[in-house]
């Protein structure tokens, strides 16, 4: 208790500097959440770019994923493919799809009388093996609406959109590890500044520091309240930035101009709330190691020479 009473009391003995250090570690890890963001934003729209380069094949009228040959089919893709990306959607799921992409166009059909067929989305195929899919796939035509050039050409234009595609790909996995060093730096310029602000009050206190270790105090009751001090600051910069940054996500989404980003931002804020309060054990950490390296580093070699 002693600790955290010296530690507050610290605190507001230079209010100013003590605000204005919050207010910088703050901004900092504000600019950690926007890294952060990046790198959400590249993660997903890496995924949305191959999701959509994908070859889907329907199954022929009577055929789902339940009879033998079917299953035999989806198994083995699994066992000789196993990169391979499957999806089973049957004609309910597509005709759930279909209203959502295009409302105007399910309104013709009738829930009664579907025509769309039972299909498989495959994905994430090996564009040096995909001749080896083809010639796989062939042997199902019992089963598959097989059409020989239609699937030779659906698989050809999958290789050429997955070769235009492949160096922006490659661009944003580099984009990525740039903000992941970025990232680094901040957290690195974090810890730097508690130190700084720490090593500054060890010095202001330095005659305090001295009496105590005259009269004997222990280890922990000279970095104790340093330790706490920079612990507090961490913990209430960390607080302060995950407000700031949920607050304008949070706008934004209100705003109509971004209604086309809103199911993007939805899911962004849904998974920075999830994450986000271990941002402030993992600063707390960081703060009350930078504040003993400080304290540690001055005391032993300035007072205790």
């Amino acid at each position: 208790m002693h600790h955290l009473r010296y530690a507050i009391k610290n605190i507001f003995r230079n209010i100013f500097l003590s605000a204005s250090s919050v207010l910088i570690i703050g901004l900092l890890i504000f600019f950690v959440n926007i890294l952060l963001f990046v790198i959400f934003s590249t993660d997903r729209f890496i995924t949305s770019i191959n999701d959509r380069i994908s070859i889907n094949i329907n199954f022929k009228d009577g055929y789902d994923n339940t009879q033998i040959r079917s299953k035999e089919f989806l198994s083995g893709i699994a066992l000789s493919f196993s990169w391979v990306q499957v999806d089973y959607i049957s004609r309910e799921d597509a005709l759930v799809l279909l209203t959502t992409r295009n409302p105007d166009l399910a309104t013709l059909i009738e829930s009664d009388s579907n025509p769309l067929p039972n299909s498989v989305r495959l994905s994430n195929i090996d564009i040096n093996l995909y001749e080896s899919l083809n010639v796989f796939i062939g042997r199902f035509r019992d089963v598959l609406q097989y059409n020989q050039e239609s699937l030779d050409k659906k698989l050809l234009d999958y290789k050429s959109q997955f070769e235009r595609i492949s160096s922006v790909v490659e661009m944003l996995h580099i984009l990525q590890f740039a903000v992941y060093i970025l990232l680094g730096l901040f957290v690195f310029t974090v810890s730097i500044v508690i130190y700084m602000v720490i090593h500054n009050f060890v010095f202001f206190l330095q005659d305090e520091v001295r009496i105590i270790e005259l009269v004997g105090g222990r280890p922990s009751f000279i970095y104790g309240p340093f330790i706490l001090q920079g612990l507090i600051y961490a913990s209430l910069a960390t607080c302060l930035s995950i407000c700031v940054f949920l607050g304008i996500i949070l706008l934004v989404r209100s705003q109509a101009l971004f209604s086309d980003f809103l199911p993007f931002l939805s899911d962004f804020s849904s998974l920075f709330v999830s994450y986000a309060w271990w941002l402030i054990p993992i600063f707390s950490c960081i703060g009350a190691i930078s504040a003993f390296l400080a304290s540690w580093k001055y005391i032993h070699s300035t007072i205790g020479e």
